[in-house]
């Protein structure tokens, strides 16, 4: 009897996939966030390192990247801690944008 009740916690214990709570970016939403935070430090990087002017301050550059996907940069902070706490996904998630990344490295170079 007791194992009656004790299974059915068990299964629905161990078989639920872990949702993403309200106030964290979904997994591929959070990805191309991710990615565009990235172009835009690497192009500050370059035109630093270049020895040029900024073109786009990175502040100006996140606030329009924050807003043109419609976040903040307290949610991307939320959700960078979420994802960075679950190595799996996040290495998943790198390679895709490593991917995305070389494939527009590939299209530019064409």
């Amino acid at each position: 009897m007791r194992w009656a009740l004790i299974l059915p916690v068990l299964l629905m214990a161990c078989s639920g996939v872990e949702e993403t709570p309200p106030d964290v970016l979904s997994e591929d939403r959070f990805a191309d966030v991710l990615l565009e935070s990235y172009l835009i430090e690497a192009r500050t990087n370059q035109e630093f390192l270049g020895g040029r002017v900024i073109a786009v301050p990175p502040a100006q550059a996140y606030a329009a990247m924050f807003e043109r996907f419609g976040t903040s940069k307290e949610q991307f902070d939320r959700s960078f801690t979420y994802w960075s706490e679950r190595p799996a996904e996040f290495k998943v998630m790198h390679e895709h944008i490593l991917n995305e990344l070389s494939r527009r490295k590939d299209e530019l170079a064409q």
